[in-house]
């Protein structure tokens, strides 16, 4: 399989570093709430902001891939794509 990354810069690398991080103090504070029996409104509320969290993460994987692999340089034809894989996701 060829292997193609979507990291082309130590900027990327530090962006998606900081995101990964903050989603995983998201998942701690969960488990903390659900610890702490917290209502359920509250769990579902932080429970949708880190799956908005971890989509927008795929969103802009998907459009370093296409920017740095693809050679994709439409910033349309990127929204097309991007909109496509919200619809799958």
């Amino acid at each position: 399989m060829n292997k193609q990354n979507f990291i082309k810069s130590e900027n990327d690398k530090e962006y998606f570093t900081k995101r990964l991080n903050i989603i995983c103090g998201q998942i701690n504070g969960l488990n903390g709430m659900i610890k702490d029996n917290r209502s359920y409104e509250e769990v579902l509320i932080q429970l949708a902001a880190l799956t908005n969290s971890l989509k927008t993460v795929g969103r802009n994987i998907l459009a370093n891939y296409m920017q740095n692999n693809l050679n994709v340089k439409d910033q349309k034809e990127i929204d097309n794509l991007i909109e496509l894989f919200d619809k799958l996701v």
